[in-house]
C-alpha cells in the first residue's frame, strides 16, 4: 500500500513541474510579445520622424534615428538622446544623457505628442549648432607667402637649374665622365 501513495506523490510533483514549466513558457512568451510591441511602437515613431530628418541636409548630418533591439529597445535620436517605452509598454519616454545624469525631456502615451516633442528637440539642437558655428572665429586667411617658403622655392629652383645645366653639358659632350 505504500507504493500507490508514493506513485501518487510522484505524479502530483510531475504535474506541478509541468504546470510550472507551462507557466514559465507563457511568461517568456508574454515578455517576448511585450518587447516586440515596444519595438514596433518605436519603429512607428521612427517612421513618423524620418521625413523631418530627411528633408534637411543639416538634420541628416546631426540625427541618426537608429532603433536598437535589446531590453528595453531604444530609438536613438542623436548621440545623447533616445526614446524608451517606459515605465509601461505604452508610454514614450524621451531621455537625454548628460555628463552627470539622465534627464527625462518628455513622457507621454500619445505618439503624436512624442513625435512633436522630439521634432522640437531636433530644431533646438539645429539652432544651437548654427549658433555655435556662427560664434567660432573664421579661419585665418593667408595672404602672400611666408619668408621660409620663398627661400625654399628659390633654393630648389637654383638646385634644379644647376642639375639641368649639368645634364645638358653631359648630353652635349662638354663634360665627360
Amino acid at each position: 500500500m505504500v507504493k500507490p501513495v508514493v506513485r501518487q506523490e510522484q505524479d502530483a510533483l510531475a504535474a506541478a513541474v509541468r504546470d510550472a514549466r507551462l507557466a514559465e513558457a507563457a511568461h517568456f512568451e508574454a515578455a517576448l510579445d511585450l518587447r516586440d510591441s515596444k519595438s514596433l511602437r518605436l519603429q512607428i515613431l521612427k517612421d513618423d520622424l524620418l521625413p523631418a530628418v530627411q528633408a534637411s541636409p543639416e538634420a541628416r548630418d546631426l540625427f541618426d534615428l537608429t532603433l536598437l533591439p535589446g531590453e528595453p529597445p531604444k530609438l536613438w535620436v542623436d548621440l545623447t538622446s533616445y526614446v524608451l517605452m517606459e515605465p509601461d509598454h505604452r508610454t514614450y519616454r524621451f531621455i537625454q544623457d548628460r555628463q552627470d545624469r539622465r534627464e527625462i525631456l518628455f513622457e507621454s502615451a500619445d505618439r503624436e505628442q512624442a513625435a512633436a516633442a522630439i521634432r522640437r528637440h531636433m530644431a533646438h539642437r539645429l539652432v544651437a549648432r548654427d549658433r555655435q558655428a556662427a560664434s567660432l572665429p573664421p579661419p585665418p586667411v593667408q595672404t602672400g607667402y611666408s619668408t621660409a617658403s620663398l627661400i625654399l622655392a628659390w633654393i630648389s629652383g637654383l638646385a634644379f637649374g644647376a642639375l639641368a645645366l649639368l645634364a645638358a653639358a653631359l648630353y652635349v659632350g662638354v663634360l665627360k665622365f
